[in-house]
């Protein structure tokens, strides 16, 4: 991609939801270091908004979508999707490895939800929302790819696009698994439109910080928004992004 790339665009709501963080005051403490979040109880987010039928069947990566989502469209208001998760349904996908080798069966149900088009679809049918969805597995700069997917859709004329990143990592109980683990299980919904209010471009790539944010830079964009930033780059393993914001 060409460094003097430069893609704007408006962010008309934000939401975040995780499992330890729950309030827009534990975000604020926990961006300005006064409070850390391996600390505090692991606590799946409320969706009390769904009925409980439909409550239980939803993974913990689908409840945070939901949670970070949903607040961010009125009841009965559609739009299109880009979902982005590095590693989607982890956790139910081991689950399904270990029921596997023990019983020499699985649950067709739980099986179709662990696939990684399972939130979107979900999300789709719970709301009665018929606009294009994507789905994408992704490997560092899940939240970027996410926004030049969704700029890709407004460039097509959709009106709207939310934005979604959503990752849990993988539970303490696989610990031999050689698996890289976010913090903690999070998801972030940015609602965008047209416009200038925001600017994202490729960076020079740090080797020396490449690693300080993992795979979760929604956490990184969080953090910032949390501290007021204006203007900062996500550094990943083998790129990096610059993100500012241009009109408050």
């Amino acid at each position: 991609m060409s460094a003097d790339f430069h893609l704007r665009f408006s962010i008309q709501g934000w939401h975040a939801a995780s499992t330890r963080l729950h309030t827009g005051e534990e975000w604020s403490a926990w961006a300005s270091g006064r409070l850390n979040a391996a600390e505090l109880p692991d606590t799946p987010p409320k969706v009390d908004f769904l009925p409980a039928m439909q409550r239980r069947r939803l993974g913990l990566s689908a409840r945070l979508l939901f949670a970070a989502a949903h607040p961010l469209l009125a009841e009965g208001e559609t739009c299109p999707l880009v979902l982005a998760s590095h590693d989607g349904e982890i956790n139910r996908s081991f689950g399904l490895w270990t029921t596997l080798l023990r019983d020499n069966e699985v649950s067709p149900t739980s099986f179709g939800l662990s696939v990684h088009n399972a939130l979107a679809g979900q999300w789709s049918m719970l709301r009665g929302d018929m606009s294009e969805n994507t789905a994408l597995s992704v490997r560092q700069s899940g939240l970027e790819t996410a926004v030049l997917e969704a700029a890709g859709l407004l460039a097509d004329g959709a009106e709207r696009v939310l934005a979604v990143v959503v990752d849990e990592p993988l539970q303490a109980q696989y610990p031999a698994a050689p698996a890289e683990r976010a913090p903690f299980a999070h998801a972030l919904a940015l609602l965008l439109a047209p416009g200038g209010e925001w600017e994202l471009s490729p960076a020079a790539h740090d080797g020396e910080n490449a690693a300080d944010i993992g795979y979760w830079g929604a956490l990184e964009w969080l953090r910032q928004r949390f501290s007021g930033s204006r203007e900062w780059v996500n550094q990943y393993a083998d790129e990096a992004w610059q993100w500012r914001q241009l009109i408050p």
